[in-house]
């Protein structure tokens, strides 16, 4: 009977640890089968992406632009660098090592760090989520559910500056959480910022979160000044700040001087290359041969039976970021067709219970305020630039990629989470909370085994 009760009461203390482990667990060994196993061209730019980390691999610095490496579309010259160098760095101890290694073996080697990315990037979410959420099991929701994304398991298998720009972005906003709920504030204001300028160093699409939090945190200052001084300013804020610096620094001699010399984030292809060499980009072969020119205006495209804003961010945008985030879309895609009423009917009734338990019960802290905010900047980023590519090529979802929400995806799957939790009625709470777990469990990585020799037939080794 002591026994049991020692058993029952370490489960009690220990069970949502325990739950985390496995969660975890079940992910590492799903990405890292197809880390593993996966064909080369199927993960999304992914020989690009090989490509340039071993063309850093051959200088301690940054290297010069070739005829290989702008035939990708990319441009080194004053672009982001990061996730290229650190891969490198892999690659050159790899080498060093076993200096006999093959491409494919330095492929699979790159892939496993990012699966330790990804990793990262799930405990964060955790992290994250015992911040927002004080209930006890209820916190693992936003893990089981990140977990079982389609498009971030098959990410997290394979090369690509996404997996460290996603656990930079959660990261950042895990610390800007506790730095608004004033624990520890300059350290953890300081780690937010470093994690999300050191972000912007590995992929440009990060500025606009980079800006929301920055803006965020300006407005807490601003509404919280009286309240936060005096400082204790300590050894250790002085080394943060250091590095901070160092992190603008570098953002400033990439996207500064490129908006004072070029105008734009980063530099057009003609700035930096011939106009033969940038006539070989297949980015500008794809505008010359689908772009309208010039590009749609809104009234335009809905003379010809195309969307209009409005109604672009009520049905169509929200549809193609499910099936191309809870489905898989790369150079081959898994589109799931059968399962998307399923995850409508989730999605908008998630927005209808948040906006009711907003309206009526006003569950939404000052921190889920904060994170709201920055949540919907972000998104709205998102939607015009997606909505202006679709002007551009007249609707066919050019480049239209649903894990370029990933860098709010915490963010999301936490207020989804805070919106079941809070759902007054006990019975509906249950019933909406298992309609979430079984949509997700059979979309998710279980959809890898149901349909390794349909689905996926001839993706893996």
């Amino acid at each position: 009977m002591v026994k049991n009760q020692g058993l029952r009461n370490f489960f009690q203390a220990n069970g949502e640890k325990l739950a985390l482990a496995s969660l975890l667990l079940v992910f590492i060994i799903g990405s890292l089968f197809i880390a593993l196993n996966i064909n080369t061209g199927i993960i999304p730019d992914e020989i690009g992406h090989f490509l340039f980390s071993k063309h850093y691999s051959t200088t301690i610095g940054i290297p010069e632009d070739t005829s290989e490496t702008f035939k990708t579309g990319w441009l080194i010259w004053q672009n982001p660098f990061l996730y290229y160098w650190l891969m490198a760095r892999v690659i050159n101890f790899s080498t060093a090592i076993q200096p006999s290694i093959t491409d494919l073996g330095l492929l699979i080697t790159l892939r496993v760090v990012n699966v330790l990315f990804a990793t990262g990037t799930i405990i964060f979410c955790y992290l994250l989520s015992c911040e927002i959420i004080p209930k006890k099991w209820w916190r693992l929701l936003p893990v089981f559910i990140l977990t079982n994304i389609l498009m971030f398991v098959f990410l997290a298998g394979g090369v690509n500056y996404d997996n460290l720009a996603n656990l930079l972005s959660m990261g950042a906003i895990y610390f800007f959480v506790l730095s608004i709920q004033k624990k520890k504030f300059i350290t953890n204001t300081s780690l937010s910022m470093i994690f999300i300028f050191t972000g912007t160093l590995v992929k440009y699409p990060l500025l606009p979160l980079a800006l929301g939090l920055t803006s965020a945190w300006f407005v807490f200052i601003i509404t919280q000044r009286k309240t936060l001084w005096p400082m204790r300013i300590e050894r250790q804020h002085i080394v943060l700040l250091a590095i901070l610096i160092l992190l603008l620094a570098g953002n400033f001699a990439i996207y500064g001087i490129n908006l004072i010399r070029y105008q734009a984030i980063t530099p057009p292809c003609i700035a930096t290359l011939t106009q033969s060499q940038c006539e070989l980009n297949p980015y500008a072969i794809r505008y010359q041969e689908m772009a309208f020119k010039p590009k749609l205006t809104v009234a335009e495209s809905v003379r010809m039976g195309f969307p209009s804003p409005i109604k672009y961010a009520l049905y169509a945008w929200p549809y193609f970021i499910l099936i191309r985030t809870l489905g898989v879309t790369g150079h081959q895609s898994y589109n799931p067709f059968q399962l998307m009423p399923y995850y409508q009917v989730l999605f908008y009734g998630a927005i209808l219970l948040s906006v009711i338990n907003t309206l009526y019960h006003r569950r939404l802290n000052k921190t889920g305020l904060y994170l709201f905010g920055i949540m919907s900047f972000y998104l709205l980023t998102l939607f015009l630039h997606n909505y202006n590519s679709e002007l551009i090529y007249g609707f066919q979802h050019i480049s239209f990629q649903g894990r370029y929400i990933f860098p709010v995806i915490g963010i999301i799957l936490v207020l989804f989470t805070r919106t079941l939790m809070n759902i007054p009625n006990r019975i509906f709470r249950w019933i909406f909370t298992i309609y979430t777990v079984g949509i997700v469990t059979y979309g998710g990585i279980l959809t890898i085994l149901i349909g390794y020799d349909s689905y996926f037939s001839g993706w893996f080794f």
